[in-house]
């Protein structure tokens, strides 16, 4: 009889511009963690297979031996990016942004839980205010240029005064602060992936559904293919924790197709201080830990990673256990959000994924 293979749900973060680009990661962390450890490491899958979003790999140490399916779970593409909007909409729903995130004093109290999200809640606020500005200034350089673009006609009085502003804001010794920062750290992606956030916690166009979605109809997937594998774990990465939370708390089957859950630098903190939704997922999904199969849920953090925090989920709970990892990384990686990705190349964390020693 053939032996039957684990599988592993990988479900990435927002930062994931492009499919499988985490999970060549992951898959590379593995390989580096087999050549370090003396685990032989066979790739099942031909090379036409890539962009597939699966892998398969076969490993053994001594005269253990597993094979290993993991498929992504690839949503990135369905959220909206600001960046690539126009400079009145930049001007308009930006100071939404900037209200919806820096005015919430809940999530304030959450970040401040962990100095180091807090710290990163800081630089982020200073980073959007750098490019709020920018959009201002193209915003107003614009209708100066344009003044229908409003819809009406303005006066010559006003549009005057908005091309006069807009020169005075886009002065250069202004440009230059703002490009040494633009330049350092990924401003861009830090407004994407905040707007990004903030529509899915609004479930904006149904943004919400469409992403949780994916991740439920790969767990539907299993049940029905639940013969063919032994185990099943969902590796989640950044705010792809908020999504397995909600996806397996909200799982409408009548036995949850998971045997364990590893959250890899999650913002659940953060998040559900935002976000009550959030917050009543991860009680569910807490209390479905050693019923119906589900009996292990292991969260690792990094006091070098500023995008995450613990996961506010007690350690006294059966089942549930929180791990810092130990790789170190220097200041500028942390504060660009470089270190966001050292889960994948850490090997306490790919030790617990595979469990072959």
């Amino acid at each position: 009889m053939n032996q039957k293979k684990e599988l592993v749900l990988f479900v990435p973060g927002m930062g994931a511009n492009e499919p499988e680009q985490n999970l060549k990661k992951l898959v590379d962390g593995i390989r580096d963690y087999c050549d370090g450890k003396g685990v032989s490491f066979n790739s099942l899958d031909n090379n036409e297979d890539e962009k597939t979003g699966v892998r398969n790999i076969q490993l053994g140490l001594d005269d253990k031996t597993k094979t290993i399916e993991i498929r992504e779970v690839y949503w990135s593409d369905l959220r909206p990016r600001l960046s690539t909007e126009g400079s009145l909409r930049k001007f308009l729903r930006g100071f939404d942004l900037l209200f919806y995130w820096a005015g919430s004093f809940k999530t304030w109290i959450s970040a401040s839980h962990s100095k180091y999200m807090l710290i990163n809640m800081v630089l982020t606020l200073i980073l959007f205010l750098v490019w709020y500005y920018g959009a201002v200034a193209a915003a107003f350089t614009a209708i100066g240029a344009s003044p229908e673009v409003l819809g009406f006609t303005l006066t010559t009085g006003w549009t005057e005064w908005f091309k006069s502003a807009g020169d005075a804001m886009g002065s250069w010794n202004v440009w230059v602060f703002a490009a040494v920062l633009m330049t350092i750290f990924p401003v861009a992606d830090v407004i994407d992936i905040s707007f990004g956030t903030k529509c899915f916690l609004q479930n904006r166009l149904g943004l919400q559904h469409k992403i949780n979605g994916r991740l439920s109809r790969a767990l539907g997937s299993v049940t029905r293919d639940s013969a063919n594998y032994s185990n099943v774990t969902v590796v989640a990465h950044s705010f792809g924790v908020v999504i397995a939370t909600e996806t397996l708390a909200d799982f409408e089957n009548q036995k949850l197709p998971v045997q364990s859950l590893i959250t890899l630098g999650g913002p659940l903190e953060l998040i559900q201080g935002r976000s009550h939704r959030v917050r009543d997922a991860r009680e569910r999904l807490e209390s479905l830990l050693n019923s119906d199969g589900f009996v292990n849920w292991v969260d690792f953090y990094s006091d070098y990673d500023w995008l995450c925090s613990k996961s506010p989920v007690s350690d006294g709970i059966e089942g549930f256990e929180h791990r810092k990892i130990t790789t170190t990384v220097p200041w500028d990686q942390r504060a660009s959000g470089a270190s966001h990705l050292l889960y994948f190349t850490d090997w306490d964390v790919i030790k617990e994924l595979i469990k072959l020693e």
